[in-house]
């Protein structure tokens, strides 16, 4: 499947639900990115951070939620995810990650290609925009961490090949979400 505009409102619904309650939440990693090149997302992945597994089941239950969980046993010891919830019919997974802001979480991942955001979530889908919120700029790949395994280097090195051209110029913009420039 792939992500339309009612995943995409899901996944902000989702943000507002967690953050209602205080906990720390952003769209981050490759469906921001992939909405930044030009590409539909296969699908989002909401993170979350400051809580454990049981409350974050307890607040997902509590809206009517289904989801299936998923931990991390064997994670890298520089890579902060502790697991996260699968959402029941939809492409969308709340990735829980071991740190107090979601900033955290986003230095965390692997490599720079996936450091992108959807910020001003709060401004609905017509008002939100997606940006680059690494310290390397996505023009040249580069491992955020070093503990990667050569598989996913070259899954990152293809997909960077795949989508670094559409942006040829390297040109720091933010990328509308949704209204009459964005996809959604």
């Amino acid at each position: 499947m792939s992500v339309n505009r009612a995943t995409m409102q899901g996944a902000f619904d989702l943000c507002e639900l967690f953050q209602m309650g205080g906990v720390p939440s952003i769209i981050a990693g490759g469906a921001a990115r992939d909405i930044y090149f030009g590409v539909r997302p296969k699908d989002i992945d909401v993170i979350i951070c400051g809580i454990s597994m049981e409350t974050a089941s307890e607040i997902l239950a509590g809206a009517g939620i289904a989801s299936t969980p998923f931990h991390i046993y064997n994670g890298a010891a520089s890579d902060r995810l502790v697991g996260g919830f699968k959402l029941v019919g939809t492409d969308i997974d709340v990735c829980l990650y071991d740190c107090t802001d979601v900033s955290e979480a986003i230095d965390a991942f692997d490599f720079n290609l996936n450091q992108f955001v959807i910020s001003g979530i709060h401004h609905g889908i017509d008002g939100a925009h997606v940006r680059f919120v690494g310290e390397i700029h996505w023009s040249t790949l580069a491992a955020v961490r070093k503990d990667f395994t050569p598989a996913r280097h070259d899954k990152m090195q293809a997909k960077w090949l795949d989508l670094s051209w559409r942006r040829a110029t390297g040109e720091a913009v933010e990328v509308p979400v949704g209204g009459l420039d964005g996809p959604y």
